[in-house]
């Protein structure tokens, strides 16, 4: 007040208005608290920024220890269980295995060799785990339920089409003009429509077959595998059992006694042929062990031998736009940092190997993990970028 007081006399003494005076002490005073609040708002608003920033930074090392706790139960048996599928189709497709199925004296041998290739489609299971494992089942799902006609929709698509695993719908304006471009057609879909679509097993088919091939024993905390004695015994005593297989069983003896695959690709003239889904399947299983074993510990580099080497990454770019439509970025520091938590860090890969045995356990099919001794030292399948490494057999 006396400052007020002494103002207003300095303002008298100088004939200036003390009105003015007023009105300006008090538009400084508005315009300091406008300061002050706008200050405090500003504050306040970096401080909720940083707030949801850390909450953010939480929920995601929450979700990454999620994956990694996913990815250290089901790699183990997932892995076995891709590598005991994939097995039969490299033979069934490189070595003609099986076709003594049309010889008397072979028969018996060869029946044994469609039920133990049923065995291991079925045990593949249902597994459910990170976006990356999702994205690779949804991938073989995808290869296995859709028809002809939707497989060469994704395989045309060129260069930029997305992994299997990572498709997105169609556009409305799409499903529109092929709809119209079906009933203007001349009758080539009735013609496509008869084609065989051999191996192909709708997605409720395999659901089911997973869901069968599941036990929990009482009490067990955890679910397993049925074991191939138990599978041989329900495919010939229950009759419902078998029921789910006898198309599927039908299609194998038929890719077995047909004719065999002479290097044809499996969009020959961009139209699905009798391969194809058995080669775009080795194909995924190929990239299912270089995802769960990037660094050769189970697997060596000359098991991972692809039949269509053209029907790679590069083409379908998994690493490249399926990265932006279902993120994949960080697969090989994951499994890595998976490895090194799970034993020794100065030994990742007896971890991995030893992940690879005790990790069979939530889901067992009866193999044992191993390791490939002597491929610790070779490169890493996955290169620091994430993408795969151009030296392949």
């Amino acid at each position: 007040m006396p400052t007020s007081v002494a103002v207003r006399q300095d303002a008298k003494s100088l004939g200036i208005n003390q009105e003015i005076v007023v009105l300006a002490s008090v538009a400084f005073s508005t315009f300091s608290l406008a300061v002050n609040f706008w200050g405090g708002v500003e504050t306040e608003k970096k401080r909720a920024e940083i707030q949801l920033e850390l909450e953010r930074e939480k929920a995601q090392q929450t979700q990454l220890a999620e994956i990694r706790r996913v990815i250290g139960r089901y790699r183990g048996p997932l892995l076995e269980s891709a590598i005991d599928l994939e097995q039969p189709l490299w033979h069934l497709v490189a070595e003609g295995q099986g076709r003594e199925l049309g010889r008397d004296d072979g028969t018996a041998r060869a029946s044994e060799t469609v039920r133990y290739f049923l065995f291991s489609l079925a045990q593949a299971g249902n597994f459910q785990g990170s976006d990356t494992l999702q994205t690779m089942l949804e991938g073989v799902r995808f290869v296995l339920c859709s028809s002809n006609e939707g497989l060469e929709r994704w395989y045309n698509q060129g260069s930029t089409r997305p992994h299997p695993g990572a498709r997105n719908r169609q556009p409305r304006e799409a499903i529109i003009a092929a709809a119209r471009k079906a009933q203007h057609s001349d009758g080539s879909s009735s013609s496509a429509a008869a084609r065989p679509e051999l191996l192909r097993i709708s997605r409720g088919t395999q659901r089911a077959i997973g869901s069968l091939m599941i036990t929990t024993p009482q009490g067990a905390e955890r679910h397993y595998t049925t074991s191939y004695a138990d599978f041989c015994l329900r495919l010939e005593s229950e009759p419902a059992f078998a029921a789910w297989f006898k198309q599927i069983e039908a299609d194998v003896r038929e890719l077995m006694t047909g004719q065999p695959w002479a290097g044809e690709r499996p969009f020959e003239g961009f139209v699905a042929g009798r391969w194809t889904r058995v080669l775009l399947l080795q194909q995924l299983l190929v990239e299912v062990f270089d995802l769960l074993d990037p660094d050769l510990v189970r697997l060596p580099m000359a098991r991972r031998m692809r039949l269509m080497p053209e029907l790679s990454e590069v083409h379908w770019d998994l690493f490249g736009r399926g990265r932006q439509e279902n993120p994949l970025e960080g697969l090989r520091d994951l499994l890595l940092s998976v490895t090194v938590d799970e034993g020794d860090p100065s030994q990742p890969g007896d971890a991995a190997g030893a992940a690879g045995t005790a990790g069979a356990a939530p889901h067992g099919n009866g193999s044992g993990g191993g390791k490939a001794q002597g491929h610790l030292a070779q490169q890493s399948v996955l290169s620091s970028s994430g993408s795969f490494s151009d030296e392949r057999p």
